[in-house]
């Protein structure tokens, strides 16, 4: 399977949203906000989005974060986003993303990659750990809305 992967631009977002309705399971996302953060995150340079094209459709995103942390010298970074259409996982694509994050980590002297996945992503905790991953703490969130 042939995979491209590239960095997100906005004739790819409708499809990033659907991906982000459908297998991340936020139905509920507004397109037209989610576009106006998309933009915002491009034009950031601490943010990127990558996609995975296969036979001349998006089947899969990436978006991550560089940051800076107390405890370690280098940026780290950080997944925040990935999901590939659910017919096609297990099929290498996931893999690469993940292989693309790793590169680029390593090409921009980044000591570590982090990410969260909500708790009942089992599959998904099974994915990272396949992938090198290892549980290190629990995510907190409080929502005022």
């Amino acid at each position: 399977m042939q995979i491209n992967i590239s960095e997100a631009q906005p004739s790819d977002y409708h499809a990033i949203g659907e991906l982000i309705k459908n297998e991340l399971g936020y139905p509920q996302i507004d397109v037209e906000k989610l576009f106006v953060r998309l933009d915002k995150m491009n034009a950031d340079d601490t943010h990127m989005t990558v996609v995975a094209e296969f036979d001349g459709e998006i089947v899969g995103f990436i978006g991550t974060h560089r940051g800076l942390a107390y405890n370690v010298e280098t940026e780290y970074l950080q997944i925040f986003a990935m999901a590939v259409r659910k017919e096609l996982q297990s099929k290498g694509i996931g893999a690469q993303l993940i292989k693309w994050a790793e590169d680029y980590a390593i090409e921009n002297n980044m000591e570590r990659i982090i990410l969260t996945s909500r708790l009942h992503r089992v599959e998904a905790h099974a994915f990272y750990e396949g992938n090198g991953f290892t549980k290190k703490s629990y995510g907190f969130m409080k929502e005022f809305r």
